[in-house]
């Protein structure tokens, strides 16, 4: 990716939802690149996702300016930062992430989005993992005019499966994708294609074997 990727947003950007903000990140800003050390170095996300490679402001800053901005500048949408807001004070308090991502060839992708998030630990089971998504699926659905979203996780991820169907995600089967390399429960907005190959995703998608999530 290009270092030289320039973020697409005008200043002060931002997706409101009832109790957040969500913003794009900043390379600049030392509390964006801080606070992205902390929230991937956490034991929970280590534990889920492995170590990020993310160990300090300079390797987070490097990081949002070579591979976010890029993918802000091509797609309009990746990887913001969650803001919790006071209404009493007007200020906010940085407690995630949430994300609207797309791979490009020649690498493994898909032709829509897929949404994701993470949550400090100490502040989930709070509903703000689902706000967040509710937000950038609307963002990306309205604001871009994109035909569709994608929801991607573990098939044993009970938690992860409940925020996508209370963002109003419909479950579509579980496959073993190539772009991930491992089994996953697969999720769509309502309303696209029954061919999820039209939307680049060709694998054989085989009925699920457990119940679904309860929601």
């Amino acid at each position: 990716m290009s270092s030289q990727a320039k973020s697409p947003f005008p200043a002060g950007f931002t997706i409101t939802t009832p109790r957040l903000r969500i913003i794009p990140l900043d390379p600049e800003n030392q509390e964006h690149c801080e606070f992205l050390v902390h929230l991937w170095g956490t034991e929970l996300f280590t534990k889920t996702l492995g170590p990020s490679g993310i160990d300090d402001a300079a390797s987070a800053k490097k990081f949002i300016t070579n591979r976010v901005l890029a993918d802000y500048e091509r797609n309009k949408h990746g990887l913001f930062l969650v803001l919790l807001y006071n209404e009493e004070t007007k200020q906010t308090t940085p407690i995630g992430t949430s994300s609207l991502m797309k791979g490009a060839p020649p690498g493994a992708h898909y032709l829509l989005p897929d949404v994701g998030y993470v949550i400090l630990p100490e502040l989930n089971g709070k509903g703000y993992a689902t706000e967040a998504t509710k937000g950038l699926i609307e963002y990306a659905t309205k604001d871009l005019g994109i035909d569709g979203v994608f929801g991607f996780t573990g098939p044993d991820n009970i938690a992860s499966r409940r925020v996508l169907e209370k963002a109003g995600l419909e479950f579509r089967g579980i496959a073993d994708l190539v772009v991930f390399g491992r089994l996953s429960a697969i999720y769509t907005v309502p309303g696209m294609s029954e061919d999820l190959g039209v939307y680049g995703l060709n694998e054989e998608i085989r009925k699920e074997e457990t119940a679904t999530a309860d929601k």
